[in-house]
């Protein structure tokens, strides 16, 4: 599978990230539609906040002109970035394009001298928990909490940098 990555953040792009977001996590882990909505509502208010910025960044995956994932890095302010929108459509999952998007994200956060980076996620993902340990990420808390429909183990990861 040939996957390219590009630097985005038209809205177009956002459209893009949300899309593939109600599409993966409603389908295949029984997500209600207010995932989607959040996650439109998230990246609407850091657009009216001009991001991405020069310390931020989207990043979308294609293949054949398709979108296959994306992934976003915002500044919290402090030295601290937040990684976040990973999604992958199932058939790229597997080659690598996870691992491309996570560096990519890893590589803009140490150009624009982040000390740290964190991460929201839930313990069912566990390819995308993996990638993260393996990238150096630790988890750092986790709760157990109703989400978008249903009960999760709600965890918060970081690196240092």
């Amino acid at each position: 599978m040939d996957v390219q990555i590009r630097a985005g953040g038209g809205a177009d792009d956002v459209n893009t990230v949300v899309r593939l977001h109600g599409e993966v996590y409603e389908s295949e882990y029984g997500l209600d539609p207010s995932f989607a909505a959040d996650v439109a509502t998230r990246l609407s208010e850091l657009r009216r906040g001009g991001w991405p910025g020069p310390r931020d960044g989207i990043w979308i995956a294609e293949t054949d002109g398709r979108a296959v994932g994306s992934i976003t890095l915002d500044d919290q302010g402090g030295g601290l970035g937040q990684l976040g929108h990973l999604v992958l459509t199932a058939e790229t999952r597997g080659s690598g394009t996870g691992r491309r998007l996570v560096e990519q994200v890893l590589e803009a956060a140490r150009a624009a001298g982040y000390e740290r980076l964190q991460l929201f996620t839930f313990h069912d993902l566990s390819a995308a928990r993996s990638l993260y340990l393996s990238v150096g990420f630790v988890k750092m808390s986790g709760e157990h909490t109703v989400r978008w429909g249903r009960e999760m183990e709600w965890e918060r990861y970081e690196l240092a940098l």
